[in-house]
């Protein structure tokens, strides 16, 4: 379903005219802007997933199963790490998704 905005834009004729030539449209260039700002938090939470793999030798699902499985211990760096961990899998997750909405939009 198309949003409808209705907001007057007024576009310098050089931009105008150069669009014309590269045959863009409006709706082009909002959506590879969103999808640029999508791959940015994409590569950013990427990174911190990459750095927590890197830090404790292992995947996400691995090391909550550690987490998860320790018994009278508590490692509250290792608890922190999973928590922060585990906000940046979301995120990754919750971007890949509105990536495949905006490249499919």
């Amino acid at each position: 379903m198309a949003a409808i905005v209705q907001q007057s834009l007024e576009i310098p004729a050089a931009l105008a005219n150069l669009y014309q030539e590269l045959a863009i449209s409006p709706v082009m260039l909002l959506k590879n802007y969103a999808l640029t700002q999508i791959y940015t938090m994409l590569q950013k939470d990427e990174v911190e997933n990459r750095f927590f793999e890197s830090k404790y030798s292992c995947k996400f699902v691995e090391f909550k199963n550690k987490i998860e499985a320790m018994e009278n211990e508590e490692d509250f760096e290792w608890e922190d790490g999973l928590m922060d961990w585990e906000f940046a899998v979301e995120n990754l997750n919750i971007w890949q998704q509105r990536a495949a909405e905006v490249e499919h939009a």
